[in-house]
């Protein structure tokens, strides 16, 4: 008898757990219009303050499997605010209930009414297992802003310069993250003894270090049992299963503005790691740490010489990390030399892989008040692209060296000091090259005349730079393939020769072969079935320059024809 008396009693418990739970909250088929209650959000500091809010009505369906709750919001000068960027997530009751968090806005409306994403849809994303997200799908706005969009998260910059902060903010833009001057944490944030709050500013850092990046919204439920924080309402960038550093957050002041007001605000301590960005909201998980790529970057002002060292590390993303890191690049270059100067960069980029080590050198000219070359990080951007997965970063190092100086030159024209050449012979290309500020040069480059052809009638050789010149290697068969044509690109100093040939190529699982006769491309072709590609046969001559190349020429010559 006391063992069915204490199973009953266990029931009954469960139950009542459940339906205090329920009481708790409410589904948006409660809700009616004129309901009132309230909101909580930061508006400066870190304790949350309360606003009110009116249920308008519900959009049934307004998102896959998602029904969005109406509200109009009064209090906390939200009547000159209208809804704020950075109170994504705010949790809102009725009648002490929660229903879910604010997400969405209008642009310009006159009201302050915002859209909530009902609570139960949060809750079904708390354990999720599921894909890693690739790319984030950028956000349309702008003129079609008819309806509700996701509230622009603020993105909050320390150590980036004014100039590129502007850059940023038309970058990022279209990802949903609005780009502004904030403050960061020359050194690592100390783990937060206090738990995160209902209402409570959180944050998700995409870099931290020397200089920070970090993205600022609202906690909208704390599960402390599970070790789990729900927030934003609405995606990140809708990554799916992601690691990046979830921090307690410091607001110092909401900026008013006609288009969309925003939560200025900075990074104040840890407080675990951001796990999950799905439709409804993001999930952090208090005990988890974040994976991140550290990244040293020393930058060198030879006229000036200013010599200073940065450690950062960035978040580990295939489409963000990459503009993350030219634009940290883009800032700390702007303090080093002056940004009314031409300057010459010299770029050494060491990527630490799982298995490998790429090192690439490179160099690229900046014009007078021109931002950093996005060029100098392509090599990541195709690491992170590759469509055979990506490559585990262990770490990335830059060294930049800067002269304030131009050292470019143009690609004026290209010939063959003979009227006719000879089949097997070697030719001799004259490329004229005109360096910025001096006299015309010439580079004389051998060039072996094709002698195994009987239908080439004329030898014809293209000369462009390194940076217009495609790598001498088939299309990657696999992640090495691909990290290989990565680490065998030109420099953009290069004075590449592209040599046509009569004869055929052929590339076969990851090879390039040239020169072939008919008969070994008969067979390579039969054996080989659809893994054999023909491929044109064009040999390249590489010659290094001291400048940064630009412009294209074309030589013909005859052949004699026996």
């Amino acid at each position: 008898m006391r063992a069915i008396r204490l199973l009953l009693m266990s029931i009954f418990g469960c139950l009542a757990t459940i339906t205090a739970s329920a009481q708790e909250m409410l589904r948006p088929d409660q809700l009616t219009p004129g309901m009132k209650g309230y909101g909580l959000s930061v508006f400066r500091g870190t304790k949350p303050e309360r606003f009110e809010v009116e249920i308008v009505g519900t959009l049934k369906n307004a998102l896959p499997k998602q029904d969005m709750i109406l509200i109009k919001m009064s209090g906390a000068n939200l009547e000159r605010h209208k809804v704020i960027a950075g109170m994504s997530g705010s949790p809102i009751y009725i009648d002490g209930k929660l229903i879910g968090a604010l997400a969405y806005g209008w642009t310009f409306e006159n009201d302050p009414l915002a859209g909530v994403t009902p609570i139960h849809n949060m809750l079904a994303e708390i354990d999720r297992t599921g894909e890693t997200g690739g790319a984030p799908a950028p956000v349309a706005r702008g003129a079609a802003e008819a309806g509700p969009q996701p509230l622009l998260t603020p993105l909050s910059l320390g150590g980036f310069s004014p100039r590129v902060i502007a850059q940023m903010t038309d970058e990022f833009r279209p990802f949903g993250l609005l780009p502004v001057a904030g403050g960061g944490n020359s050194g690592p944030l100390k783990r937060s003894s206090a738990d995160f709050e209902p209402g409570g500013a959180i944050g998700v850092q995409l870099i931290r270090g020397d200089l920070s990046a970090t993205a600022v919204g609202t906690v909208s439920y704390v599960d402390k049992k599970r070790h789990r924080v729900l927030a934003f309402g609405h995606p990140f960038f809708q990554a799916g299963l992601i690691s990046a550093p979830a921090v307690h957050a410091e607001v110092h002041i909401v900026m008013s503005s006609l288009m969309r007001s925003f939560k200025m605000a900075s990074p104040i301590a840890e407080g675990g790691a951001m796990i999950g960005d799905w439709q409804s909201c993001i999930v952090a998980d208090t005990t988890a740490t974040a994976r991140m790529i550290p990244v040293a970057a020393r930058v060198i002002n030879r006229g000036s010489g200013h010599n200073e060292t940065y450690s950062l590390e960035v978040l580990d993303h295939p489409v963000l990390t990459p503009r993350l890191l030219v634009n940290a690049l883009a800032s700390v270059i702007e303090g080093a030399s002056s940004s009314s100067q031409d300057t010459t960069l010299r770029v050494a980029l060491t990527a630490e892989l799982s298995d490998r080590v790429l090192k690439l050198t490179n160099t690229f000219f900046n014009a007078s008040g021109g931002l950093f070359n996005a060029g100098a990080v392509m090599p990541i951007t195709q690491m992170f692209s590759s469509p055979f997965g990506r490559p585990q970063v262990k770490r990335i190092e830059i060294i930049v060296d800067a002269t304030l100086d131009r050292r470019t030159a143009d690609i004026k024209r290209a010939y063959f000091d003979k009227a006719q050449v000879e089949r097997g012979e070697t030719a001799r290309l004259h490329v004229v090259l005109k360096p910025f500020g001096q006299p015309e040069v010439t580079r004389t480059i051998p060039i072996a005349v094709p002698a195994a052809t009987d239908t080439q009638r004329e030898l014809v050789v293209v000369v462009t730079s390194g940076s217009a010149a495609p790598p001498d290697v088939a299309v990657p068969d696999n992640l090495n393939d691909h990290l290989n044509a990565i680490q065998k690109q030109h420099r953009s100093t290069d004075l590449v020769v592209l040599v046509q040939s009569a004869s055929q190529g052929l590339q076969y699982r990851g090879r390039l072969l040239k020169n072939l006769p008919p008969s070994a491309l008969s067979v390579l072709g039969d054996d080989a079935g659809r893994d054999a590609i023909g491929a044109a046969d064009i040999q390249q001559r590489v010659t290094p320059t001291d400048w940064v190349l630009s412009g294209t020429a074309v030589a013909r010559v005859p052949i004699r024809q026996e």
